[in-house]
């Protein structure tokens, strides 16, 4: 990780006039134009699902801001160091959960998915909300890998040091192996892209995709003194299990999500209600809430060394696996299956 501040200061140096100025300036002239427009985005979309709504985590890149605006932004609000600090044991529930540290909370056994149970609800914070999708062709001419990180950073010049690390971050849980067995991944950093691996993964062009619904904000839901109840369930892939592709929204300066295949699997919209207790006389957390929910089904290729199998007194194979999804994530299935 000793590159990154020495990368940072040569990019701060460059962008205040160091001698390849001029790459960085001309980059940062055309960077607007390498993006996606909204209209070219959605003229995809309608090409390749016709009549079926876009999700919102989708939604949100497509009103991006863009250039220098962007830039600032991104400086002021959307980029947090909460990777650098992984130990060597943490590295592989990292890149299994999204490439995010996946604390034991955010996992759920499949059983709490019933009306009428309490738990404490923990849906992941998401990540690079409003980052706008690159061109497919341009998507396709950047070579996205952790070699190429001084060419990377360059064109996103000037970087703060926690988007350095986060990008980074990104890109090496790209290039890690896969860590569940029989797991199918991608990164991607177009709309096209990602419908294509999608597409690949199940076996079919003909798909629904689907976020996390409004209720769930930005920053998450953490409610570690406080319980929610489940108040309604609806399966959205109705089959004992189906194959689905979950695509999660990164820490990068344009959109990059990290798809991966853990299948089978069971979706599950749940709407949840916040218990009101006299020890909590106002709360930040949502009162009602609707989220997706993923379970794993087989298991068996999971890390046996997760507390969640402890606390469940089982072992990889013996149960599912579930979690939310964040606002930023999008779940794709066959047609066929919801």
């Amino acid at each position: 990780m000793c590159i990154v501040p020495f990368l940072v200061s040569f990019l701060v140096a460059t962008a205040e006039g160091g001698r390849d100025a001029g790459l960085v300036t001309r980059v940062k002239e055309t960077t607007v134009s390498h993006y996606a427009s909204p209209s070219e985005l959605n003229a995809y979309w309608q090409s390749v699902f016709p009549n079926r709504p876009i999700p919102s985590s989708i939604l949100d890149h497509l009103s991006a801001p863009s250039g220098d605006k962007m830039k600032d932004m991104e400086k002021e609000h959307y980029w947090s160091l909460y990777s650098d600090q992984l130990t060597e044991g943490d590295a592989k529930i990292f890149h299994n959960w999204a490439h995010r540290i996946a604390s034991e909370k955010l996992l759920y056994p499949e059983t709490v998915f019933t009306i009428g149970s309490k738990i404490n609800l923990y849906i992941d914070r998401a990540v690079a909300l409003h980052s706008p999708y690159l061109r497919h062709d341009i998507a396709n001419s950047i070579p996205m890998y952790t070699k190429n990180f001084t060419d990377i950073t360059t064109m996103f010049a000037p970087v703060s040091l926690s988007m350095a690390h986060d990008m980074w971050s990104t890109l090496s849980s790209c290039e890690h192996p896969r860590e569940v067995e029989g797991e199918q991944k991608a990164c991607t950093t177009s709309l096209e892209s990602m419908q294509g691996f999608s597409s690949l993964a199940l076996g079919t062009g003909d798909l629904r995709a689907f976020s996390t619904s409004l209720d769930v904000p930005e920053e998450g839901i953490i409610s570690p003194t406080q319980r929610y109840e489940v108040a309604a369930v609806r399966k959205i892939t109705p089959r004992a299990a189906a194959n689905t592709v979950t695509c999660h929204s990164m820490s990068f300066p344009v959109a990059l999500f990290y798809c991966h295949a853990v299948n089978p699997t069971r979706i599950y919209e749940v709407t949840l209600q916040r218990e009101d207790g006299a020890s909590i006389p106002e709360s930040r957390t949502p009162a009602m809430v609707r989220a997706l929910a993923v379970c794993h089904v087989n298991t068996s290729g999971f890390d046996p060394t997760l507390n969640y199998w402890v606390k469940l007194g089982l072992k990889p194979g013996e149960a599912s696996v579930c979690h939310f999804l964040t606002r930023g994530d999008v779940l794709w299935a066959p047609a066929s299956a919801t």
